[in-house]
C-alpha cells in the first residue's frame, strides 16, 4: 500500500487532541432492538444480476411533504419507503444502490451510540438494503458508488442538495463495513476497496474542515473490518492488536487509539 504523507498523519493527530464532542452528532437515548439472528449456518443463495433498464422509481412520500407530516409514528414512515415488490425485483444492482442511497430515513444511523447497529437494523428492515445484500453484484456496486462519492472541500450550505454528503459518506463506509456485504468480497476485491477506503480518508484529512472526526472513525472502521477479514497477515502483530481492539472498542475509541490507527492507516 503506498505510504501516505506523513504530514497528513501529524494533521490528524492535532484534530484528534483539538476537536471535542461538539464535532459529533448529537446523540440520542433512542434504543434499536436488533432482531434475533438466525441460526442458519449454509450461506444464502445470491441473486443472478438483472440488467439495467429504463425503469425509474422515487420515493412518493419524502420528510418536507405534507404527507411526511401527517405520520405519527416511526413504523408509519418506515412502510411509507419501502419500495414495491414488483419495482423490487425489476431494478438493477446500480439502479438499487442509487435508491437505497436515497433512503429518506439514512438519518436515523445516528440515533444511537453505536452507528453499526442502527446501519445493521436499517439494512435488515429497509427491503431495498436487504434485497441489495441478496444481489450477486449488490455489494461491488455499493463499493463503485462509494469510490464515486465525493469528498467536499467546502461545508455545503443548509439550503444546498450536498448539505447531507458529508454524513452520507460515513453511512456508506458504515453500510460496506457490515457484515451483510463485507463478508460477500473475495481477496481481491477486498484489496481494492482497502486502496478506495486509504483513498477516501487522505481526501477527509485534507478536509478536515468539512469532515469531523466522528467522520474519520467510520473510515477506520470499514479499513479495520475489511482487513480483519482478509489481510491480517500483511500486519505486525501489534497492528493487528490494534485493528482487533478499535474493533471491540469503537464507541468509545479514544484519543491514542485513533491515534494508532491513524498511523496503520497511513502507513507509518
Amino acid at each position: 500500500m503506498k505510504t501516505i504523507n506523513y504530514f497528513i498523519s501529524i494533521c490528524l493527530c492535532l484534530c484528534l487532541a483539538a476537536c471535542n464532542s461538539n464535532n459529533e452528532p448529537e446523540e440520542e437515548e433512542t434504543v434499536i432492538e436488533e432482531p434475533s439472528p438466525e441460526l442458519d449456518d449454509e450461506p444464502e443463495e445470491k441473486k443472478p444480476i438483472i440488467p439495467c433498464s429504463d425503469l425509474e422509481w422515487d420515493y412518493p412520500v419524502k420528510p418536507g411533504m405534507p404527507e411526511w407530516a401527517i405520520f405519527t409514528t416511526g413504523a408509519q414512515k418506515w412502510d411509507a419507503c419501502q419500495i414495491p415488490g414488483n419495482i423490487l425485483e425489476a431494478l438493477c444492482a446500480k439502479e438499487l444502490v442509487k435508491i437505497c442511497l436515497d433512503f429518506p430515513m439514512f438519518i436515523e444511523f445516528t440515533a444511537v451510540n453505536d452507528e453499526r447497529v442502527g446501519t445493521g437494523f436499517m439494512i435488515k428492515n429497509f427491503n431495498g438494503f436487504s434485497e441489495l445484500s441478496k444481489r450477486m453484484d449488490g455489494v461491488l456496486e455499493l463499493m463503485n458508488a462509494y469510490k464515486e462519492y465525493p469528498v467536499l472541500t467546502q461545508i455545503p450550505e443548509k439550503s444546498s442538495e450536498d448539505y447531507f454528503t458529508p454524513i452520507k459518506l460515513p453511512w456508506i463506509e458504515l453500510l460496506l463495513a457490515d457484515e451483510a456485504f463485507i463478508k460477500q468480497l473475495n481477496e481481491q476485491e477486498s484489496a481494492e476497496l482497502e486502496q478506495i477506503v486509504v483513498e477516501k480518508y487522505v481526501l477527509k484529512v485534507e478536509n478536515m474542515h468539512v469532515y469531523s472526526i466522528w467522520s474519520i472513525k467510520q473510515t477506520f472502521l470499514l479499513y479495520a473490518v475489511n482487513v480483519l477479514n482478509y489481510s491480517m497477515t500483511s500486519k505486525t502483530p501489534q497492528q493487528q492488536e490494534t485493528i482487533r481492539r478499535f474493533i471491540e472498542n469503537y464507541v468509545y475509541a479514544d484519543e491514542t487509539l485513533l491515534t494508532e490507527m491513524s498511523k496503520i492507516i497511513s502507513g507509518l
